[in-house]
């Protein structure tokens, strides 16, 4: 009985994929779950959390776009190399690309807003606090809903992979 050869072109495809996957979600629940709770816990100015959770933002969004290079390079090979166009794997391409998209955009956006939050962090950084975590705007609130979006569709892509 013949045994038989693994596809190791496959596997690292796969591996890649992955990887990319796992890394993107893992960093979701690590900012969300982790750093941000103990970061607003235990600093007491708003403004310098604010300023570092949009430093650690900044850095998980750079991470992100890589994921997200990965993720379409690694899909389109898997694709026209290995898959159908079967439900499984449209809903898990569909929830990579807006992944992808939820990225490209949390990227663009924060290069433009980091450097006015950043002034205005740092100017009033001595202030007191004048109002609570809750007392943020809609627009506040549009980077953490984007990114429980992004959260989803990487749990669902992992699912389906």
């Amino acid at each position: 009985m013949e045994t038989p050869i693994p596809n190791f072109y496959f596997m690292g495809v796969q591996f890649l994929h992955l990887l990319a996957l796992s890394v993107w979600v893992g960093g979701i629940v690590a900012i969300k779950g982790i750093v941000s709770p103990i970061l607003f816990k235990s600093i007491s100015p708003r403004q310098l959390n604010t300023l570092l959770m949009s430093e650690f933002l900044k850095q998980f969004n750079r991470i992100t776009l890589f994921c997200a290079g990965a993720l379409i390079v690694t899909g389109m090979i898997k694709f026209w190399a290995w898959e159908n166009l079967t439900p499984w794997n449209t809903i898990r391409y569909f929830a990579i690309i807006v992944m992808s998209l939820v990225s490209f955009y949390l990227t663009l956006k924060g290069s433009d807003v980091k450097s006015q939050s950043v002034a205005s962090a740092t100017e009033t950084l001595d202030e007191p606090l004048s109002g609570s975590l809750s007392a943020r705007g809609p627009q506040d609130l549009m980077p953490d809903r984007l990114m429980m979006v992004s959260f989803v569709c990487g749990l669902t892509a992992l699912v389906m992979a």
